[in-house]
């Protein structure tokens, strides 16, 4: 573990002195203060890697900061220095610019009145669960909860000087739908846009070497006879004019470095700079000019006579594509407009609010501004704007948080609670060993506070919304790994609807201890009743009767803790089928991963567990769609790129052979005839494809197959 934060210590300095980008560096700089603070509280004892609580003295609902890896630094993310709106606050009231006087005033008769009008506008954005605990308590105290109330201000009272308790206003309440960004987040997206070195290239060779040249290629056009060719006489003042040219070239080969194409000492350009300079020298070089003959020779035949109507054509085509404003600058342009309408949520059509400008806005620029859509889930995925799994997953907490809405019949109490839902999914994960679990909303006590009964109606929902999000992921997304942020929000759904659901989650190769926690055994067990005697059983040889019969054993810990829960025989089932030997204290990546992706194979990552719940799909479009994946994977892994791309196909195939056993025999037979020739491949992915499918055709016919299960974890790759 200190290894790894001194490495990534390492690898920010590195970056801090290396870069000349001075945003990159002022990045660097951060996030190498962040890995010394991690490095110095693990040396101190006050951070205690692992543990649910990784900040010694922070109570479990403070929101630590977290790192890459889920390394804690020691500072909580709600607290540091006073935000601009706070300072601003506290002078508008005359109190001492801190957090200790701000929280006073808010518990006064006036900041009570403040709270209670952002509580009924709803206009306020909580964006750490920290920042919603005054606006509880503000609404406790409306309904009278003073029992509640005096329990929040205990809680509270303690961190009163270092933590943000109160939320960010806003113009306007938040819209219904979910968005994938704000319209400040788009904006200060599309206003760190930088120019690409290679069209800035491209344009300045447009604008200003094409150009140059043509007035060169003129300027020896004027020694041309019809009898003589190039080189044959020199009016008056041509040697100055090539002076002059020569002269202009080097302030502009000065000014202009984007590109290097002109200063090629085999390129036509300075060929005919070479030839002034033969012309010019005392006394005049006489070898002969073929050399320029033959580069304006070309430049004429490709472009055109000086003058010609086909080079003017041609010049002013190129003239107007160099004019056009860069990205970047669109970019820039866009993110100022939308800085400058004020809002700070999503809008359903923010192309609208850019309404009467004259510049075409380019794709990269569109895809990032319609990125602040608000609308249904479905029409953000219809509309390409949800374009992965991951962006979907990132969305999800939206929707359970509708759900966490609608168990309060007072609305304004149900948008404090969906606020602080939201919020709380900011929250990123922590480093945990033993199978431990992240902390939940639930440890919010301002949350469970406001919190109210479940009703049937709310169970229903909170259901049918699990089963239409893992629908809407499976089936837009076929053959990818449903992310863990969304299994996590499915297992919320899960709980809110009451049940009790093993969704399993992917585990780190780099932190596997070896074992594995029920959730995975219950989840196989599930399997087991869905793919007992089926085309996965057979093509992936499992034995699901006997996976039916393990059972559990209780084990003890450490002295003065409750035994854990652990799964033996499905710990060696999976070390088995890996060709490995169990070894808690050494391991390596590749065994880990090898390990765990038989772990993967036994509970089919959770797609049993989801169709055993009601999520509805055709077999058929997604065995297809999985295996189009699948090949789109293998054509990047056999092409020499890493293999995480055939962890990728091997997971997509997965998929396919688990929605091939739920097809009908006739679907199966329509599967084989349409994908039987593998076309459109490379050479050697096209190979292995074709390898892969014996193995499936011979798993149909009943028979386990001749070579091993196609699989991401190898030794080497087969």
């Amino acid at each position: 573990m200190f290894g790894y934060a001194w490495s990534q210590l390492r690898r920010s300095l590195t970056t801090a002195g290396a870069s000349p980008d001075n945003d990159v560096k002022a990045r660097a700089d951060k996030r190498a203060d962040a890995w010394l603070r991690v490095l110095s509280g693990m040396l101190t004892g006050r951070i205690r890697v692992g543990s649910r609580t990784p900040v010694k003295g922070f109570p479990i609902w403070l929101t630590p900061e977290i790192v890459r890896g889920g390394f804690a630094t020691g500072s909580a993310a709600a607290g540091g220095l006073l935000e601009e709106d706070e300072i601003d606050l506290a002078r508008r009231l005359g109190v001492e610019e801190n957090r200790a006087s701000l929280f006073g005033w808010f518990l006064s008769d006036d900041g009570l009145s403040q709270l209670a009008g952002w509580l009924d506008s709803g206009c306020y954005r909580i964006q750490l669960p920290e920042h919603g605990a005054l606006l509880a308590v503000a609404y406790l105290l409306r309904g009278g909860d003073s029992e509640a109330v005096d329990d929040l201000l205990g809680t509270l009272e303690p961190w009163a000087g270092r933590i943000r308790f109160w939320p960010v206003e806003t113009s306007e309440p938040e819209p219904a739908g979910v968005h994938v960004a704000t319209i400040p987040e788009v904006s200060e997206r599309l206003a760190r846009k930088r120019l690409q070195r290679q069209v800035e290239a491209q344009r300045e060779a447009l604008a200003v070497w094409a150009p140059f040249t043509d007035r060169v290629v003129e300027h020896w056009w004027q020694t041309r006879t019809v009898a003589g060719g190039i080189d044959s006489t020199f009016p008056p003042g041509w040697e100055a004019g090539a002076q002059a040219l020569l002269d202009e070239y080097e302030r502009l080969a000065a000014q202009h470095r984007l590109t290097k194409k002109h200063a090629d000492p085999k390129g036509n350009l300075q060929l005919l700079l070479t030839g002034f300079r033969k012309r010019l020298a005392a006394p005049p070089d006489s070898p002969s000019m073929g050399s320029v003959r033959y580069a304006v020779a070309c430049i004429v035949e490709n472009r055109g006579e000086p003058d010609s109507p086909a080079l003017r054509s041609l010049r002013t085509a190129q003239a107007q594509t160099a004019a056009l404003p860069s990205h970047a600058s669109v970019a820039h342009e866009v993110a100022a407009a939308l800085e400058a309408t004020g809002l700070t949520s999503a809008v359903p059509d923010p192309e609208q609010l850019l309404e009467g400008r004259e510049v075409a806005m380019p794709r990269s620029v569109s895809r990032v501004l319609r990125q602040a859509t608000q609308a249904p889930l479905p029409d953000l995925l219809r509309r390409g704007i949800v374009r992965s799994a991951e962006t979907l997953a990132f969305l999800a907490p939206q929707l359970t948080a509708e759900t966490v809405a609608s168990r309060h019949a007072d609305p304004v109490s149900g948008t404090l609670a969906k606020q602080i839902y939201l919020a709380f999914t900011n929250r990123r994960s922590v480093l945990l060993l033993n199978h431990q679990s992240q902390v939940t909303v639930d440890s919010i006590p301002w949350f469970t506070a406001l919190e109210r009964p479940v009703t049937d109606g709310n169970q229903k929902l909170a259901h049918v919304q699990a089963a239409d999000l893992a629908t809407l992921a499976l089936h837009h997304f076929a053959g990818t790994m449903l992310p863990n942020s969304l299994v996590r929000e499915l297992a919320r759904l899960y709980k809110l609807a009451g049940e009790d659901v093993p969704l399993t989650y992917e585990l780190a190769a780099d932190i596997f201890m070896g074992t594995f926690s029920p959730v995975f055994l219950r989840a196989a067990q599930e399997a087991a009743t869905v793919l007992g005697g089926t085309l996965y059983a057979r093509y992936y040889g499992i034995d699901f009767a006997a996976i039916s019969g393990m059972t559990t054993r209780e084990e003890a810990t450490w002295p003065g803790q409750p035994p854990r829960t652990t799964v033996p025989e499905f710990d060696q089932l999976a070390h088995a089928r890996a060709g490995e030997t169990p070894n808690r204290w050494n391991r390596n990546p590749a065994t880990s991963g090898k390990v765990i992706e038989q772990a993967q194979i036994l509970t089919t990552q959770n797609l049993a567990v989801l169709i055993k719940r009601g999520v509805a799909l055709d077999p058929l479009p997604q065995s297809q769609a999985a295996w189009n994946a699948t090949k789109a994977h293998l054509a990047k892994w056999t092409n020499g790129h890493r293999l995480r791309h055939r962890k990728n196909a091997a997971y997509a195939w997965r998929q396919t052979i688990f929605y091939l056993s739920l097809a009908s025999p006739a679907s199966v037979t329509r599967f084989l005839g349409s994908n039987r020739t593998i076309a459109g491949l490379p050479e050697s992915a096209a190979t292995q494809a074709s390898a892969i499918f014996c193995g499936l055709t011979e798993a149909l016919e009943g028979n386990p197959p001749s070579a091993d299960p196609f699989l991401g974890w190898v030794n080497r790759p087969k």
